[in-house]
């Protein structure tokens, strides 16, 4: 690591001066309070250019996540607190026995209906591939059944087959006893 004699440890290259009036403009703020019904205080600043209108009313408090509003003296409370519902308790809200009844027989009869239009197009299928299989053995077994005529009718029928225990006996004489 090479030192450049006059570099001055911990700075580097380009480094000004360390003061507010080198670094640049600092834009003009407004600092907004907002509370919570737990006590908590949260003051984000807003650039002092933005319209009232724009800066919102209640916020989120960091702190505990409850609704925070400007006002210290009656910080917003949550009316109602609903605790965590479960998918069918929704359901149960929006339907009545009757139409649950009825949406369970339509569903139900649909994959009935669907079970039964697989089952014949399977059915179908099925005979399709035993047809084609059929075909292709029949095919396989003519394609085969040819070289074995053309090589029966080149044999000559009029030459008897020799076999090997014929041929030994043939072979061997008879010796005489005295």
């Amino acid at each position: 690591m090479s030192t450049g004699g006059a570099a001055i440890r911990g700075s580097r290259v380009g480094a000004g001066p360390m003061g507010e009036q080198d670094r640049g403009f600092k834009a003009e703020r407004i600092t907004v309070s907002y509370y919570c019904s737990a006590g908590h205080e949260y003051s984000p600043q807003y650039a002092a250019n933005v319209d009232a209108a724009e800066i919102p009313e209640l916020l989120d408090c960091p702190s505990c996540g409850l609704p925070a509003g400007q006002d210290k003296a009656n910080p917003p409370v949550i009316a109602k607190h609903e605790p965590y519902k479960t998918h069918l308790a929704y359901v149960k809200e929006r339907r009545t026995e009757a139409e649950a009844k009825e949406l369970l027989e339509e569903a139900v009869a649909a994959v009935r209906e669907r079970r039964v239009r697989l089952a014949e197009e399977a059915k179908i299928a099925a005979k399709e591939a035993a047809k084609v299989a059929t075909k292709k053995a029949k095919d396989a077994a003519k394609a085969i059944a040819k070289p074995i005529a053309k090589a029966a009718a080149k044999v000559p029928a009029k030459v008897p087959a020799k076999t090997p225990a014929k041929a030994a006996a043939k072979s061997v004489k008879p010796t005489k006893k005295k």
